[in-house]
């Protein structure tokens, strides 16, 4: 059975589908290339999955992009989304929802400079590796002066579930209880003269070490 047709085990837990630009593309130019990897990681795990690509046990496809001398730039991210949803991405153009490719259309079209490319790719959750990349397939020795950077957004604040309410207690139980708390009661407001046999033991043998 295929993956596309196979069942997802995963396919209720939430995570984020992510895109990686390849650079420079891989293969054979003018015969097939891939220019786009598309993965999915559980939420929280997004970084540790980018660290396995680059220790090239991520993907095949990453694996054989490393031993050719090529790399990549985190290119896009889905957030809160099954991995249902990187199927149905991986059977569509990548290059449409590339960050990277819109902004080199953009600049090829005349909309943008090279300068304001970098930021529309995602020049500020890059990487300095990742900027270096961004430079290079934009034509530029370093960035603009004046390249409008934008501080990281606070994360995402945890929703907030409540605790289960106890379930009812049964008149049983409830008797129970009562009886421990009565018994440990009387234990407290006993005579605390009279000791019972190990403590007087007890006492008599530290007496005896003195």
């Amino acid at each position: 059975m295929s993956r596309r047709g196979a069942p997802s085990g995963l396919a209720w837990q939430v995570g984020d589908v992510y895109t990686l630009h390849l650079w420079p593309p891989f293969g054979t130019p003018g015969v097939q290339q891939s220019g786009h990897y598309t993965g999915w990681a559980l939420e929280g795990r997004l970084p540790y999955r980018l660290t396995d690509h680059a220790l090239g046990r991520g993907a095949r496809l990453t694996q054989l992009q490393r031993e050719a001398g090529g790399s990549w730039v985190l290119a896009g991210v889905e957030r809160g989304v099954t991995r249902d949803r990187e199927h149905q991405l991986k059977y569509r153009g990548a290059s449409r929802r590339c960050g990277v490719c819109r902004a080199e259309r953009d600049v090829e079209s005349g909309q943008i400079t090279a300068g304001q490319a970098l930021e529309r790719a995602g020049w500020d959750r890059a990487t300095d590796y990742e900027r270096g990349l961004l430079l290079e397939i934009f034509g530029l020795d370093e960035p603009p002066a004046n390249l409008a950077v934008r501080p990281p957004a606070p994360p995402e604040p945890k929703p907030f579930v409540p605790a289960p309410a106890p379930g009812e207690v049964s008149p049983e139980r409830l008797a129970e209880m009562d009886a421990l708390v009565d018994g440990l009661v009387a234990q407290w407001t006993a005579d605390p003269e009279a000791k019972s046999e190990p403590e007087a033991e007890a006492e008599t043998e530290l007496e005896a070490s003195a």
